[in-house]
């Protein structure tokens, strides 16, 4: 019996001897944290934590031809995370991660990772300014702890990376928000630094950023009535219904670089359709992004990718068997440079999102061009297993 056969036997064993409460979850109903108030004022504090076990063709070989198996434990998430109201209207955030520790090949360190002020003025109009996500990309602005897989797209994670030189779709930025009739039009609207001086642009071919334009960024939710989602999620545990149409735009222009006269326009554009009906969920997205340069030793590449993952939630057992099928484009205007991936999955809700396991296993596939393509590989498989704590 082959490793992936194995696999999928494991899986559906735990799915078989998993087991039915009849109503509720197994463990008791999900928590939220613990919350303090004096007056106008509270302090909410949660602790999320993501045991992450990784197995499979994780490395390459020695002679770098091939993939080679290999295992890494580590914890995916590690987050402490503190948000409440200062004052009536006047809301705040304050987050701190530990992300990736222990993985191979990562620094492991406790970062500042939200540190926001938003002040409500209506429904209709918002103001927030701090260190947040950018708003573009449906799945990355989705919780990591109410994803339908474990990892994120492949394309929607390198789209993540395109304005500014690490972590960049966290960074501080100043925007409005709101919505209308009850959510059926939401918006987001703003500016940041992105790339600033100083940064390093390409390391292969040295650029440096000497002065750039600001980085703007901004997103439309539509929803018709009665299909308005209360809130984000890849995975609704047989809730309500929703129906979102979701589209964006961000660019970054006039990136000029130290080492010569020429300079670089940075442009993303995309849209997402997802839905939900109490059991069944579908979501599809699709991104492309432009990076046009004046320099002839960069030029210009466009890249881009799509997804499309759907899951069914059974009752009563409280599982979710999942697929998602992504393609990434690492370059459109070449050939032979797509990623394609196909990957099975099934999550185990002990205490809905609080407490669960999720199982995954990925297929990914390389053209021959692609980066990732080995001259004795052009496949590799990746198992993973994932826990949540989430209190």
């Amino acid at each position: 019996m082959g490793i992936v056969t194995r696999f999928i036997a494991v899986v559906v064993m735990a799915a078989v001897m998993y087991p039915a409460t009849g109503h509720g979850f197994i463990l008791g109903e999900p928590t939220n944290g613990v919350k303090f108030e004096k007056g106008d004022a509270d302090l909410k504090i949660r602790i999320r934590l993501q045991p992450r076990l990784d197995f499979g063709e994780l490395v390459k070989n020695a002679s770098g031809t091939a993939y080679s198996t290999e295992s890494d434990i580590y914890f995916r998430r590690v987050r402490l995370e503190m948000s409440g109201h200062l004052v009536k209207g006047l809301k705040y955030n304050l987050t701190f991660d530990a992300d990736k520790w222990s993985k191979t090949g990562h620094t492991d360190s406790v970062n500042l990772y939200f540190a926001y002020l938003s002040y409500s003025f209506s429904p209709l109009f918002n103001l927030e300014f701090g260190k947040h996500k950018l708003p573009y990309s449906r799945v990355s602005l989705t919780s990591s702890s109410k994803q339908l897989v474990i990892e994120r797209a492949v394309s929607t994670e390198k789209a993540k990376k395109l304005f500014g030189p690490s972590n960049a779709f966290y960074q501080p930025f100043f925007k409005a928000y709101g919505k209308l009739n009850g959510g059926v039009v939401k918006y987001t609207v703003g500016f940041g630094d992105g790339w600033q001086n100083g940064d390093t642009l390409y390391t292969s071919t040295t650029r440096t950023v000497e002065t750039s334009g600001i980085l703007f960024a901004g997103r439309v939710e539509l929803s018709p009535p009665g299909w308005v989602e209360k809130k984000r999620s890849d995975a609704h545990l047989g809730k309500g219904r929703h129906l979102t149409l979701g589209l964006h735009y961000a660019q970054q222009h006039s990136i000029e670089y130290q080492e010569n006269s020429y300079s670089e326009d940075r442009t993303l554009k995309g849209f997402d359709i997802s839905a939900h009906r109490e059991n069944i969920t579908l979501q599809f997205e699709y991104n492309t992004w432009e990076i046009d340069s004046t320099d002839p030793a960069i030029g210009t590449k466009e890249p881009e990718g799509w997804y499309l993952q759907a899951g069914y939630y059974i009752p009563g057992y409280n599982l979710e068997p999942a697929i998602r099928y992504e393609e990434y484009d690492q370059d459109s205007t070449s050939a032979d440079k797509k990623e394609k991936i196909t990957t099975l999955g099934m999550n185990c809700y002990l205490m809905g999102h609080s407490m669960k396991l999720s199982f995954n296993w990925a297929h990914t596939e390389f053209d021959k061009k692609a980066s990732g393509w080995l001259v004795d590989d052009d496949s590799k498989d990746v198992f993973q297993v994932q826990g949540q704590l989430y209190y």
